[in-house]
């Protein structure tokens, strides 16, 4: 609902914020306060990347993108945007001042920098970016080639465009409730059969992946695993849980979103996830404060704080360093899938934000699932060993619908008409706003689509009926 006539050049911000506040009731005022921390840090964070590591038009970003997630924040925001530099935004609340910085590094995407961190010392950290080598020419997956769609039958070819159409195609005007499909990419039988994007978005732009990224990273602990630098059943052995009953947590534990540690996922107000996402420097050591509520392994809790525990111990493990986690990730993962441009964001401390932010081109995270359906299996060597890849695709002890970071059959976030026509070995990454790689290793079959949603009902029903039609499809 609008609360105010849009902001011009002649509303100053006192003038807005009296416009706004006079329009919400005491508790919904209140309620805007506490969403200020996480409303001025998802939107620097969004404009940053989204313009500057993924190349997208910021009148766009700003305007179809950003304002509907954050309303009503825009009516008492200023926002300062450098190109190639970083964005400010910044509120003005009587006796609070809220703002948040998210800084651009080439080759590492953006980071916010909340109470705690400063930008000087965020760029004074230490960075050198892979050098990327010559793509090669071959079909995907092992190349940059073109999508062959001479592959499909006039009946598949029929079907693709029929669900690419029903992606792609607007079912309202309100911007606060339109799709904003970016792509949908569909891989058959080890080939990529369907590539398609939304006007004026290309290949070659990366693509936050949202949660998808918690999935990114229980593959990171596969490599780990198999090089053998961490087991599933020992403890996770974080240095701040010495001493502690959290020291028993294990790997298993931790990557089955089972750790036993209390957390809050909801994205309104100050919930751990925003807390954490918006306001906490040291990402994974925030989550890893939580208290100990439940004997660990016992109850699944949906998290995106930890896969940031996960990650923080990885860096560890490789000597504590960003520079070491980001050269095994694009060594060990990236450069034998031949991703370019893709990395995972990193918090004030230089951390990898393994629960959200990934960014990689959506053939890039076809890729990934390309590596599942392969169990783990590439161009004839072994990236992530068997015994790794089942426990990342099995079912958790506490939860049938879940495994290691990857959702997984009989899930009740399948739309309710849909499971019964869906195999028992499809699994899946999704992500915040529409993100969703879907998996098939029975069919040799990895569908992907990409946007900004603000239906998750919509992006998914859509992407599960493309899915369960294409499994139907000889």
């Amino acid at each position: 609902m609008r609360l105010c006539p849009l902001r011009s050049a002649a509303l100053s911000s006192t003038l807005a914020l009296a416009c706004a506040m006079a329009s919400l009731a005491s508790n919904a005022r209140a309620d805007l306060i506490d969403d200020l921390p996480a409303g001025t840090g998802y939107a620097a964070w969004e404009l940053c990347t989204r313009t500057q590591q993924s190349g997208d038009d910021y009148l766009r970003v700003r305007w179809a993108y950003t304002v509907p997630k954050v309303q009503p924040l825009p009516y008492v925001w200023d926002v300062d945007y450098y190109p190639g530099s970083k964005v400010d935004v910044r509120t003005f609340v009587p006796f609070i001042t809220n703002k948040r910085t998210a800084v651009y590094r080439k080759g590492l995407g953006c980071t916010l920098v909340p109470p705690g961190a400063t930008e000087a010392a965020v760029r004074a950290q230490p960075f050198k970016a892979v050098t990327l080598t010559t793509p090669s020419a071959q079909a995907w997956p092992l190349g940059e080639g073109p999508v062959q769609s001479y592959l499909n039958s006039p009946a598949l070819s029929q079907l693709l465009t029929k669900h690419g159409d029903a992606i792609f195609t607007e079912t309202s005007t309100k911007a606060g409730e339109k799709q904003n499909a970016l792509a949908f990419l569909v891989a058959r039988d080890g080939h990529l059969v369907y590539e398609r994007y939304a006007k004026d978005y290309d290949r070659q732009q990366p693509q936050l992946g949202w949660s998808m990224t918690k999935s990114l990273t229980a593959l990171v602990a596969g490599l780990m695993i198999t090089d053998g630098r961490l087991s599933l059943d020992t403890p996770v052995g974080l240095p701040q849980w010495s001493g502690s009953a959290k020291a028993a947590i294990t790997w298993r534990q931790l990557l089955n979103m089972a750790p036993g540690l209390a957390w809050n996922e909801g994205y309104a107000g100050a919930s751990d996830a925003t807390q954490m996402l918006f306001s906490q420097p040291d990402q994974g050591a925030w989550a890893a404060d939580r208290t100990l509520t439940s004997a660990p392994g016992s109850t699944f809790t949906y998290s995106t704080g930890f896969p940031n525990i996960a990650m923080l111990r990885m860096k560890q493990l490789l000597g504590g360093t960003h520079q070491a986690l980001y050269d095994y990730y694009q060594q060990r993962l990236f450069a034998p899938l031949g991703i370019r441009n893709g990395v995972v964001e990193p918090d004030a401390t230089g951390t990898p934000v393994g629960g959200a932010r990934g960014i990689l081109r959506p053939v890039d995270w076809l890729r990934l699932g390309q590596l599942v359906v392969q169990g783990g299996q590439w161009n004839g060597q072994t990236l992530i060993n068997a015994e790794a890849m089942r426990f990342l695709v099995a079912a958790s002890p506490a939860s049938s619908e879940y495994g290691g970071y990857i959702w997984r059959q009989p899930s009740t976030e399948i739309p309710a008409a849909l499971p019964a026509r869906l195999p028992a070995d499809l699994v899946w990454f999704a992500g915040h706003m529409g993100q969703f790689v879907v998996i098939v290793p029975s069919r040799n079959l990895v569908v992907l689509r990409m946007g900004v949603s603000f239906s998750k009902d919509a992006s998914r029903e859509a992407i599960f009926a493309a899915v369960a039609d294409l499994i139907e499809q000889p």
